[in-house]
């Protein structure tokens, strides 16, 4: 089948709607747009993920709609319907539970996995079970609300225990007043909405009032569901401003193709729960993950905030933020604070989405499933994924002090423990230097190391041939790659260049190991240079430990301190001008050094 061309689409109208290009039958894609004709057009002129799958796709079929928002409801059924492989995908696309409070005249409480269009009132989704079952505990041990007469209600011809115990006032044998069920029902609605302070004052009030009237028991029942509710926030979230009100805050943060979102609710000044959410996408951008979070999250979510704070911009939110005011009854805004406690409350999300992260990749590491390390699998076609990754580097002192630098990577990340540096000798040949280096490795004191699954060498076709050549040398085979610096172009040993995009989490892997080697061999060049300036104002009169210290760490080198002017070195903290003096004539006379 061939590609589907332009002149070959339906006639498109200048209306909202949502897009589904196909490969046969399958759909490939599920989009919505402000205008169906404008964007699907702009798949033919577009670059990367948008111009390959107007490539593969041999048919397009669209669905106009009312509004933005009709189209975002149905774009999200679309995805979950046909789970598209270029639409992003949440992981563990489990139904997290939802508290439902069920629209009847004597409602009950459930726990659901869906939530549907009945009129009932839903609350969550609490992504923690545990968190779930203590709040349900709470409710079903404080508040009269019946619990075994099912649902819809039946009848019952007598009352169950939990009437004997006071935890239900038994509707279904028609011995519940109809006020003072409502009453329990408004007392739930606020423990689930988090407007516990209110709640808290309106007992306190109806204690007092009861122990007026002399009616110590029912002040004593208000007393003790106080100290419930009292104990229970105060161990299960954790106090923020007041002020803060009602908001959602999110973090993300991403390596490679995996990414990690996670959404904090908070309620009245304090952080209720946290949803974390993981997506592994190789090409998506990060506008569209958080994207579809944003979508598959507040389709359902209940109840509403008045403020999200993302933790960048994104573009078209207005039909997302008209949703959220249909649902919410009022105005929900989506913002990115810059400044104050709101932004504060973003920083904790991005440091928690990251820490995160890094268990998720410990996980993957530990099965051996690192994204990165798959892609790499993938692109070069080894017989194993490569675990061990070495990279290497040679760097030079103005053309002197060679250094061969060495870093180990495993699973995907930098093991420190193992980066190596050594001597190499002179002379103006980088590929004879690598050839000695790898060569080195291979055979002298650092051959007892793990031997690699991967070479990355720090260069073009010329340091791979030659990090070949010492390979041979020693009598091994080893796959191995270059990375040339500035286009980040993959070299392999017989000449093929591998261009990737950056997100590539294979390109992405190998940059940050070819960086490291370059790090590893500079901080070598600093100490020498640091100790080479040392040895220099050793000799200088009136430049002691502590001004050849004061020096350095303002300067860096010699270069720079010879370029200083007088006046600014005798000004420095524990200068003279007198020494200052014999510093520059020292410097002017001695070589110039870096």
């Amino acid at each position: 089948m061939e590609a589907v061309r332009l002149e070959d689409l339906p006639p498109l109208p200048e209306a909202p709607g949502v897009y589904l290009w196909k490969r046969g039958e399958e759909v490939l894609y599920v989009g919505k747009a402000k205008s169906l004709r404008a964007r699907v057009k702009s798949y033919f002129h577009a670059e990367g993920k948008a111009r390959r799958i107007a490539q593969e796709a041999t048919g397009l079929d669209f669905i106009a709609t009312r509004d933005e928002v009709e189209a975002l409801l149905l774009e999200a059924n679309l995805i979950k319907a046909h789970r598209p492989p270029y639409n992003v995908l949440l992981k563990d696309d489990k139904h997290y539970p939802f508290l439902k409070l069920t629209q009847e005249p004597f409602p009950t409480l459930l726990v659901v996995r869906r939530v549907e269009e009945d009129g009932a009132k839903y609350y969550g989704p609490f992504p923690e079970a545990g968190a779930l079952r203590r709040i349900k505990t709470l409710i079903d041990r404080l508040f009269p609300l019946r619990k075994n007469s099912g649902y819809p209600m039946r009848k019952r011809r007598y009352p169950c225990l939990n009437y004997s115990m006071g935890r239900c006032l038994a509707p279904c044998v028609g011995l519940a007043d109809p006020e003072a069920y409502r009453e329990a029902v408004r007392q739930v609605e606020a423990v689930l909405e988090g407007r516990v302070d209110g709640l808290l004052a309106e007992l306190e009030t109806r204690m007092r009032e009861a122990a007026k009237k002399l009616e110590f028991e029912r002040a004593a029942e208000l007393r003790d569901q106080m100290e419930a509710l009292r104990a229970f926030f105060s161990t299960a979230q954790q106090a923020f401003d007041p002020e803060l009100g009602d908001l959602d805050f999110l973090g993300m943060a991403r390596s490679g193709a995996l990414a990690v979102v996670q959404l904090y609710q908070v309620r009245s000044g304090r952080i209720l729960g946290r949803i974390s959410r993981v997506v592994e996408k190789e090409e998506a951008q990060e506008e569209e993950i958080l994207w579809a979070f944003l979508r598959e999250h507040y389709l359902e979510a209940s109840p509403l905030p008045s403020q999200v704070l993302l933790p960048f911009p994104l573009e078209d939110l207005d039909s997302l933020a008209e949703l959220l005011r249909r649902r919410a009854g009022r105005k929900v805004e989506l913002k990115v604070p810059r400044r104050g406690e709101k932004q504060r409350l973003l920083e904790l999300a991005q440091r928690n989405a990251r820490l995160a992260l890094e268990a998720e990749l410990k996980l993957l590491e530990k099965r051996g499933d690192h994204p990165a390390l798959k892609a790499l699998q993938d692109l070069l076609g080894p017989s194993t994924r490569p675990f061990r990754i070495e990279g290497y580097d040679v760097s030079h002192l103005q053309g002197q002090a060679r250094v061969f630098s060495l870093v180990a990577f495993e699973g995907g990340r930098p093991k420190k423990a193992e980066y190596r540096r050594m001597r190499l000798g002179s002379g103006n040949d980088d590929y004879a230097a690598m050839e000695e280096g790898v060569y080195r490795r291979f055979t002298g004191s650092l051959k007892d190391l793990p031997l690699p699954d991967l070479l990355l060498i720090d260069g073009g076709l010329g340091q791979v041939r030659a990090a070949e050549k010492a390979l041979e040398r020693a009598g091994l085979r080893l796959p191995l790659v270059g990375l040339a610096k500035g286009e980040e172009v993959l070299v392999t040993p017989e000449g093929r260049e591998l261009r990737l995009p950056l997100t590539h989490p294979a390109l992405q892997l190998l940059i940050h190991v070819r960086d490291e080697a370059h790090r590893n061999g500079l901080r070598y060049h600093q100490k020498k240079r640091t100790e080479e300036a040392l040895k220099v104002l050793a000799g200088i009169p009136g430049i002691g430990e502590r001004r050849r210290r004061l020096l350095l760490e303002r300067y860096g080198g010699l270069r720079a301190l010879k370029e200083a002017p007088l006046e600014e070195l005798a000004r420095l903290p524990g200068m003279s001008l007198k020494a200052a003096q014999a510093l520059k004539e020292a410097l002017e006379s001695g070589p110039e050094r870096a």
